[in-house]
Order: C-alpha cells, then structure tokens, then sequence
C-alpha cells in the first residue's frame, strides 16, 4: 500500500475541487435562472451526485489508510473521528437553529445531536439542509468502521457490506427508516477503501490511456442520462449502479489529471484544508450576508454567493480549521 499513506496531491485536489463544485450547487448556480430549465435542472443531478460521492470516496480511502496505522485500534479511530466531527458539527447545528431559524422538536434536536437524521430522515424527521451529508459520513464511519476493524479480509468486508446494505433495504422498505441517499453513496464508500488497498489495481488503472478515461467517463454521463429520463427511484438497483458507475469514472478520471501538474498548484491543498469548516459554515455565513445586504432570490445573490460568498467561506474554513487543530493539540485531544 506504499503512496497509500500519505495525503497524495491528486486526493486534496479532488477534494478541493468538490468543496468548490458544491458552493456553486449551493449558490443556485445551475438553477433555470442562470442555465435554462432544459441544462440547470439534469446538470445539478450530475454536479451533486459527482461531488457528494468524491467525499464519500475519499473518506473510505483515508479511513483505510488510518486503520492501517502501526497501533491503530478501533476505539483510537473512534475518538479521532469524533472530536473532529462533532464539536464543530454542534456548533454549526446552533448555527441553523439560531440563526437560520430552522425549528426542530425535542425527537428531532435529540436525531440531530447524535447526528443519524441520515438513519430517521425524511420518514421520522426532516432532513436538514447540508448537515445532512455529515450525518450520514457519521453513519458509514460507524457501519464501515465496526467491519474494518473486526474483518480485516477483503472478502469479508464485502460480504459484511452487503449483509449491512440489505438489512438498510429491509429497514427502509419495512419502516422507513434511512434516507435514500444512503443507498446512492454506500459503495462508494467501500470503493475508496479497496482503491486505496489494492496497490497493484490503483496503478494498473491510473496507467489506463487517457483516451479510455474519457471514453468511460462520457459513457457513464449517458447511462447515468437513461436511468433519470427512465425516472427510476433512486432506491431502485439499475439507478445505484448507474449513478457510481458515473461517479466512479469521473473520479478515475479527475485523480488521473489531478495527478499530472494540473495538480501540483498550492491553492488546491488551501482549499482543501478549508473543506471541513466551510463546508459546515457557508450557509449561516451566506445567510447572514443576505440579510446585511438585503439580498433577494436572483442573479446577483447567486453570484455574491459564488464569488465573494465562497471566498469567505473558504477563509473561514481555513481559518477555523487551523485554530481547531490547534486548540486540539494544546487539549491534547488529538
């Protein structure tokens, strides 16, 4: 697993990358106003899905590599995650509720809290705008995280992930429970921890011509296009491979030109530092520029959104996220 373990340029650019596609998701930017109904509708589908699917990714890449540490044990991986997730996470929950003005009931604080709305959503509690994406991170460190550590083989952990995959079906077709989301993003996960454990596959792919990258890529673009215009559920098996095939060849293909000196600029590790915290953040700070501007829906918010909304919004996170590692080692916490 050697160019495994370390945080390799073509992994922070992705990242970087889609903490930037999704201020332009945010910002409204593929909305009829700015693209047609005909462009900005499918387009978001497609940035959305792209996106939230590279973090997934990405998480069960660094997971994998963080279980593979000398001394690493379940309960360190536990805690690590934790009190890098949580205390900012409930911070930006307070956001949205004394802020934003979101109003949750005593069931509903108690889901969010814990942060498994993406267990109890939209059936039992609605699904918070954003947060929810952290919330269902959590789960799949949980669910991914008790398999790693007990079932090392990677047979093993397949069958285990599927195991878990049809009881989530069962439970959402019988109760309700789990948000459809988690359905889209659930091997993606598990396809970030095998590209990082199978060496020999990782190079022979990124070896692959670019010619077929692409070929593949644009493939997945029309499958992905059939199975929307088909309109099936997003819970529905054709729609899961679908929509992974397409986000899986498009990572293949941004890591591969990330990996070239596309991806050797400095800004790309900046903004992906300042992923975590801008990501939790821009939306109270967006929120709050609106009302100090007066802004009302419309082009110009979207771009005061896109542009200076983003800006800020990164060097918040940048700023947020430096002064956390911080205040974590001098606590010792980390």
């Amino acid at each position: 697993m050697s160019g495994a373990n370390t945080r390799l340029k073509e992994y922070e650019a992705l990242r970087a990358l889609s903490i930037l596609l999704l201020f332009a998701l945010h910002s409204e930017v593929f909305d009829p106003i700015i693209f047609g109904e005909t462009i900005g509708g499918p387009l978001a589908v497609f940035v959305a899905s792209f996106l939230l699917g590279s973090f997934f990714f990405l998480s069960g890449y660094f997971t994998e590599v963080s279980l593979s540490k000398p001394g690493r044990n379940g309960v360190a991986f536990a805690w690590s995650k934790f009190i890098r997730i949580f205390p900012p996470y409930w911070f930006a929950l307070l956001l949205f509720i004394f802020v934003m003005g979101y109003n949750l009931n005593r069931a509903g604080l108690a889901v969010y809290a814990l942060n498994v709305q993406a267990v109890f959503s939209p059936t039992f509690v609605k699904s918070l705008l954003t947060l929810w994406y952290i919330s269902m991170l959590v789960v799949f460190y949980i669910l991914y995280g008790v398999l790693m550590v007990n079932i090392r083989s990677n047979w093993g952990l397949l069958i285990g992930s599927l195991v878990i995959f049809a009881g989530a079906y069962w439970a959402h077709m019988s109760v309700g429970l789990f948000d459809l989301r988690f359905f889209q993003y659930y091997f993606l996960f598990l396809a970030g921890v095998y590209f990082c454990r199978f060496e020999s596959i990782r190079i022979h792919l990124f070896s692959w011509n670019g010619l077929i990258k692409v070929f593949l890529a644009f493939l997945s673009i029309w499958l992905f296009a059939l199975v929307l215009n088909a309109g099936l559920e997003m819970i529905h098996g054709l729609y899961i491979l679908a929509v992974d095939f397409f986000i899986l060849s498009w990572i293949l293909l941004t890591l591969s030109i990330f990996r070239t000196k596309f991806g050797d600029w400095p800004g790309w590790v900046w903004i992906s530092t300042a992923s975590f915290f801008a990501y939790l953040f821009h939306r109270p700070l967006w929120y709050a520029m609106d009302g100090f501007f007066g802004l009302e829906p419309g082009p110009t918010r979207v771009w005061v959104h896109l542009v200076p909304g983003a800006i800020l919004a990164l060097i918040l996170g940048y700023v947020l996220q430096i002064g956390y590692d911080r205040l974590l080692a001098v606590l010792r916490l980390k």
